[in-house]
């Protein structure tokens, strides 16, 4: 019988070779199987890049949204500070890492903005070159001053410094930072001339105002908290968009004098570039589901974040709205951002 059936499948060279394509396809599916078994996103811990120092208000919030994300993704969420360069450091190395949602950043997006349209000397596209996963908030942001600082108020602010150009020296979380940007916005805006003083990270930034070599900030109020309550700071204006129920009593500088005006850096969550939709898909359910969570929300209020949840997509279109809108801010105004 073995012999026939030999002698047939010479005699019909077409079976044998239909037999070994068959065959072929049963190797290539059962060395795919290994591939499979290892189950949907994520299948190990996600390293979640964070684009500035520890202490700062990104810092903060990263690190609360990495314990709730764990369990709701099934693996550790690991947080790694990447600061330098108003966050462009984090978001280069989030740029070039493997693209399948393993690695992550976490960031003060606006920062990457202002980037996109003053600097043409960057390794990758702050704009196009990551891919916009989930938008968080924005911190409420202070003008803030030294208890010592004569003037009290936002009006005897602008008027002092602008009769001493070039006298006051103001504290920014780097060159082309969303702080430096607003300085640079608030100077052309009323007519002054402060020094931008580049700090790697808010705390810094802070210490070294309470110590006198800046006399003024822009900072988050979880920042200023414990010093607005003993007397050490003093805050003048809210630098955010709008009025803040903590302060109702602060003039909002976009509302006195500087119309757009924002110092508030919005943060956000990105991927790399080429990241499967399915992956972006699947983190952004789970941060829109954590910032739902009333806990977090209840977190979140405390650290003066403004809450802004949206889908992928959305996102990705405000991402770069926005990044269109201050290039041509930053144009018609001549703003130097350097």
């Amino acid at each position: 019988m073995y012999r026939s059936e030999l002698s047939a499948a010479r005699a019909c060279p077409r079976a044998v070779r239909t037999a070994a394509r068959l065959l072929g396809a049963v190797f290539a599916l059962l060395a795919a199987a290994p591939s499979q078994a290892q189950g949907p996103y994520p299948t190990q811990p996600v390293t979640m890049l964070i684009g500035y120092p520890p202490g700062a208000i990104v810092d903060t919030v990263a690190r609360q949204l990495a314990a709730v994300l764990a369990p709701m993704l099934g693996q550790a969420v690991v947080p790694e500070n990447k600061g330098g360069a108003a966050g462009l450091v984090g978001a280069n190395l989030a740029s070039k890492a493997k693209p399948d949602g393993h690695t992550i950043l976490f960031t003060a997006y606006t920062s990457l903005q202002i980037a996109a349209a003053t600097n043409q000397g960057l390794s990758f596209d702050p704009v196009n070159g990551l891919l916009p996963v989930a938008s968080v908030g924005r911190p409420t942001t202070l003008l803030l001053v030294g208890a010592d600082f004569p003037a009290k108020t936002f009006e005897e602010f602008v008027a002092l410094v602008k009769s001493r150009p070039g006298i006051y020296n103001f504290g920014t979380s780097g060159i082309g930072s969303p702080n430096h940007f607003a300085l640079e916005h608030l100077n052309a805006a009323f007519g002054l001339k402060m020094t931008a003083v580049p700090y790697k990270g808010a705390a810094q930034m802070l210490t070294d105002m309470l110590g006198g070599r800046v006399q003024a900030i822009f900072g988050s109020s979880s920042l200023a908290a414990g010093h607005l309550q003993s007397g050490t700071v003093r805050a003048l204006a809210i630098g955010s968009p709008d009025p803040s129920p903590a302060f109702p009593r602060l003039p909002v500088i976009a509302r006195s004098g500087a119309p757009g005006f924002n110092a508030s850096g919005a943060l956000g969550v990105f991927a790399p570039p080429s990241t499967p939709p399915e992956v972006v898909e699947r983190l952004n359910t789970a941060i829109n589901a954590a910032l739902r969570d009333p806990a977090v929300q209840s977190k979140l209020g405390e650290e003066g974040i403004i809450l802004d949840v949206q889908s992928a997509a959305d996102f990705g279109k405000k991402y770069r709205g926005e990044a269109r809108d201050i290039a041509g801010f930053i144009q018609r105004h001549q703003l130097r951002i350097q």
